[in-house]
């Protein structure tokens, strides 16, 4: 219930008067579920997820791909689209995952939304409710194959169509649901704007790729006429918004708490951050997204040391009691000097923030931007880089790291094309562990760039703005 997506497209579903749309999860323990023989159902009512109409699936990391076939699995329904029959109710995702690589989903969906959701929810709930009871699955199929931003493998292969994309009149995208028992406990999120004003070379949401729009700030506050004590205000670039303030300053004078994802740094003064902590924000969480101002420079992030003390002087100023940095390592061009510059910086900003914790993510390159190409790192490189890391800030600075070899898996996944799912099913068969996948990959030793060549041959993929 952390996603917005997910609670969108909840909601519009559920606003059609002819149309129920119910939530389903993994079990807390799966293997105990298996040793009862458990089906899963919904949360809602617990109807069998496997005897719906549709089952449509958000998805927003490759890895997670392991999850959505043990929920096929656990609802009765083939993980496989070819295994399925007309009997079995047709698996559509979607989410963020499908903005870089949709190949991979090929052997799984029957339907991949490209792009965002909301364009596509009325197209696909026509289809469906003109073909419930008529038992034709490939007539289904070949009706959403013809509407924009529907990717049905069965009928395109590998050509990809173009994405779908919202305009300001679309926004702000409002949650659906906050609740104590859910990550965000209480808060109800709030889409500001969508996309990004900056041009980061590793970054999916880059400005030639996902234009920023911006909401109406009037809009905005209408959104917050909620009885929810707390609000989230969530985007790709949430402190670009151009009325962030303004909206900001409307919830805490309505005495309502605030929750910011990562800030920039260079967009911080003091009556941002004194906003933040008026609404309750203790954490102070900024994108450096390189270890060192050199990276910082070769991917254009835009940001400079002085920005980075600067936002820590803030923190301190306004009794924040956490500054939390998320660090890419492994970007090209990496050396050991760069991860000890991020130590002394680090070590630097300790002074200044008592508390200051870094969160690092081996660089995963991801099709369609300009680092889309480069290679993955040597895990071993990876793992005692981090080690360097973590030996000279030991005992000052905290220090949280994504795991390289499931960085490798995220890889392998985001860059392959259809034989990648299959090998990802495979993997998840034998076991699910960084070995199975190594040798599921081995199994099926595909180019692990085929979804850009197979894109680009076809010319259907294009990323908005360069259409």
């Amino acid at each position: 219930m952390s996603s917005l997506g997910y609670q969108v497209m909840y909601r519009l579903f559920n606003g059609h008067p002819d149309v129920v749309c119910e939530r389903a999860v993994l079990p807390d323990d799966v293997a105990y579920f298996r040793q009862k023989n458990g089906t899963l159902t919904t949360l809602e009512s617990n109807f069998p997820v496997g005897g719906s109409d549709c089952v449509a699936i958000s998805l927003a990391f490759e890895p997670d791909l392991a999850g959505v076939f043990t929920m096929l699995d656990l609802a009765r329904i083939p993980v496989l689209r070819s295994e399925r029959s007309d009997h079995h109710p047709p698996v559509i995702i979607g989410g963020p995952i499908t903005m870089s690589n949709a190949l991979p989903l090929a052997p799984i969906a029957d339907v991949v939304v490209i792009g965002d959701g909301e364009l596509a929810a009325q197209p696909l709930l026509d289809a469906l409710l003109s073909s419930v009871g008529q038992g034709d699955r490939n007539a289904l199929l070949e009706t959403l194959a013809s509407k924009p931003g529907m990717f049905v493998p069965a009928i395109h292969g590998d050509r990809v169509p173009a994405a779908l994309r919202v305009t300001t009149d679309d926004l702000p995208a409002i949650g659906q649901i906050w609740t104590p028992d859910a990550e965000l406990g209480d808060m109800l999120l709030i889409e500001t704007s969508r996309g990004c004003p900056r041009f980061c070379s590793f970054c999916v949401m880059r400005q030639t790729a996902q234009p920023m729009r911006s909401a109406d700030p009037q809009r905005v506050e209408e959104a917050m006429n909620s009885d929810a004590p707390r609000f989230g205000f969530v985007g790709a670039a949430v402190s670009e918004y151009p009325h962030i303030k303004r909206v900001l300053r409307y919830a805490v004078e309505h005495g309502k708490g605030v929750g910011v994802s990562s800030l920039r740094a260079d967009r911080l003064d003091d009556e941002f951050v004194e906003l933040l902590q008026r609404g309750g924000y203790r954490t102070m969480t900024i994108a450096s997204d390189a270890p060192s101002q050199a990276m910082r420079n070769r991917i254009k992030k835009g940001l400079r040391d002085r920005h980075l003390i600067h936002a820590a002087e803030l923190a301190a100023r306004y009794t924040m009691r956490i500054y939390k940095m998320y660090v890419i390592v492994g970007l090209p061009g990496e050396t050991d000097e760069d991860i000890d510059e991020l130590a002394d910086f680090a070590l630097m900003l300790q002074t200044i923030v008592p508390r200051v914790a870094l969160s690092l993510s081996p660089f995963v390159p991801k099709l369609h931007t300009p680092l889309g190409d480069a290679r993955f790192e040597d895990i071993k490189v990876l793992e005692r880089r981090i080690r360097r890391l973590r030996q000279r800030v030991k005992g000052k600075v905290e220090l949280r790291s994504v795991s390289p070899r499931w960085s490798w898996v995220e890889y392998r996944l985001s860059q392959g094309g259809i034989d990648a799912g299959l090998a990802a099913v495979q993997a998840w068969r034998d076991g699910g562990t960084v070995a199975a996948y190594r040798q599921a990959f081995k199994d099926r030793p595909s180019d692990p760039r085929a979804a850009l060549l197979a894109a680009d041959h076809h010319g259907l993929w294009q990323p908005a703005g360069m259409r």
